[in-house]
Parts: structure tokens; sequence; C-alpha cells
């Protein structure tokens, strides 16, 4: 059982000088989680010293670092089936007291909705022409128009509030969707860009059995393996054949880390950017 008395006894030495107390509180801390960031930010309020405050708030982004790592870890081996759940770990990095349950629940009203006008008779191209519909014509998602790459674009959260994100985010989004909708809809690593296929094991037209490539970045634009090849071509990048077949979640979750760390780069945050390549090499399973 937790003891409130412990957690405050460890709070109070924060303010010991000697590093061989200080550490070992701060150790204890973090092992003792989310009830110990609560009790710290009550201290802070009460708090009338900066330099105490300052601690109180190195400490509770420890403990939330802390969390974070073992959440990524336990996302990757489990073998990262959630990919929404990913996104919102990702998230975490810049609002850690995000609530799963918020996003899940945002993305389970517009998979209802999508749901609801799909039916066994359609094509595989006519239940992407619904989802579209939902998500570009009536819930107005679109690309962003900033030019500066900004953190925001990359988090799930901001991309469900304002309907903007980069094109990983939105795949991720649209992806997630259709796995809901138990569409064959996976993520493809496309160098420069992001993409998404369909992929169908009985469609014998292609050897990797991939119907066709959406671009959820181009208000889900059906593409042909032929206009990929003329895309890496344009940017002289040659074809390799992990460009046009499913990655995994964990591919996909290890590209928006990279991409928001890049994003932080350009920010100057370099807190983050320290942070996000920590979370690389978890997620590329180096623990």
């Amino acid at each position: 059982m937790l003891n409130k008395n412990e957690i405050e006894a460890l709070i109070n030495l924060l303010d010991d000088p000697d590093s061989n107390v200080f550490d070992p509180v701060v150790d204890r801390l973090i092992e003792l989680g989310d009830p110990a960031v609560q009790a710290l930010e009550q201290r802070w309020e009460k708090s009338l010293r900066v330099n105490h405050q300052e601690r109180i708030e190195r400490v509770i982004k420890q403990i939330q670092s802390s969390r974070l790592k073992k959440e990524i870890i336990a996302w990757r081996t489990s073998g990262g089936k959630d990919l929404l759940y990913g996104a919102f770990l990702v998230a975490r990095i810049q609002y850690p007291e995000l609530q799963y349950e918020e996003i899940n629940k945002a993305v389970e009203k517009i998979r209802r909705d999508i749901w609801l006008e799909l039916n066994n008779e359609l094509t595989a191209l006519e239940k992407v022409k619904v989802i579209n519909y939902f998500l570009y014509d009536l819930l107005g998602y679109d690309k962003s128009t900033k030019k500066k790459i900004s953190p925001q674009l990359f988090l799930i959260n901001h991309l469900l509030d304002t309907h903007k994100g980069s094109p990983v985010i939105m795949g991720l989004l649209y992806a997630d969707i259709a796995h809901r909708l138990e569409l064959p809809v996976y993520g493809v690593n496309l160098p420069r860009n992001f993409i998404l296929c369909y992929y169908d094991e009985e469609f014998t037209e292609d050897p990797n059995r991939i119907m066709f490539y959406i671009n959820p970045y181009n208000k889900g634009a059906v593409l042909g393996r032929g206009e990929l090849e003329y895309f890496l071509d344009q940017v002289n990048l040659e074809p390799k054949s992990f460009y046009f077949t499913p990655c995994s979640n964990i591919d996909i979750i290890e590209r928006l880390i990279f991409n928001l760390k890049f994003a932080f780069e350009q920010a100057r945050q370099n807190d983050k950017v320290s942070q996000l390549n920590e979370l690389l090499d978890l997620i590329k399973g180096e623990f």
C-alpha cells in the first residue's frame, strides 16, 4: 500500500544539497510514479521558493520521462498492435497528462460514422471513397498550410483538434480508422512522403497483393505503383522493394518519432530532441 507519509518525507528531502541524499530520493520518487507527481504538484503550488519549485519541476519531468520509456518498451514488446496508442505515447512527449481515453473516443466516433455507410457490396475502392468523403469532405482534414515545420503537426491530439497535420500523422489516423473498419490498409514507408496501401491476399494481378495506394496527405487520392516509381525518379531515389510494400506499426511510430525530433531540432528545443533520441533507441529495440 502506498504510504503518503513516505512521499511527503521524500519531497522534504529534495532540499538536501548532498547528492548522496538527493539522488536516491529522486530514484524512489521515480519508482513511485504518478502518485508522487500528484504530491509534487501540490507541493509546488504551496512552495514560495523558486529554487525548490525548479527542483520539483525537474523531478516531475524525470518521473514522466521514465514512465513514458516504460510504456514505449511495453508497446513495442507487445508487437505494437494498437497504432493509435503508439501515436498517443509519442504525443505525451509534449502533453504528459494526455489521456488515451480522450483520443480513442474521438477516433471511435469517426469510425462509427463511417461504418454506418459501409456494406459488403461495396468494392475496395468504393470503401476507400467513403472514408475519404467523411475525413476530407465532411470533417475537413487537410494538410497544413504553414511553411514552418511545427512539432504540433506530428501529434495525434493536435490533428484531432485542428484537423491539420503532417503526412505521417494523417496517414496513421487513416490506417487506424481503416483497421477498426476491418479494411486491409497499411502504411508504406515511402521516402519524403508517407502513403498507404490496400492489401488483398486474393489480388493476384500484383505480386505484392497490393490493389492500389492511398495518399492521405492529398485527400486520400488513389495511386498506382507507376506513380510511386515516377515520384522516386523525380527525387532521384533508387526504387527499393520496401518502398512499395506494407510496413509495421512499429515502423510507423519510429518514423513519427524521427520526424517529430526533426521538428524540435528546427525549433531548437534540445531537451525534447534528447528525449526523442532515447525513444528512437527504445522503439528500435535497443534497451
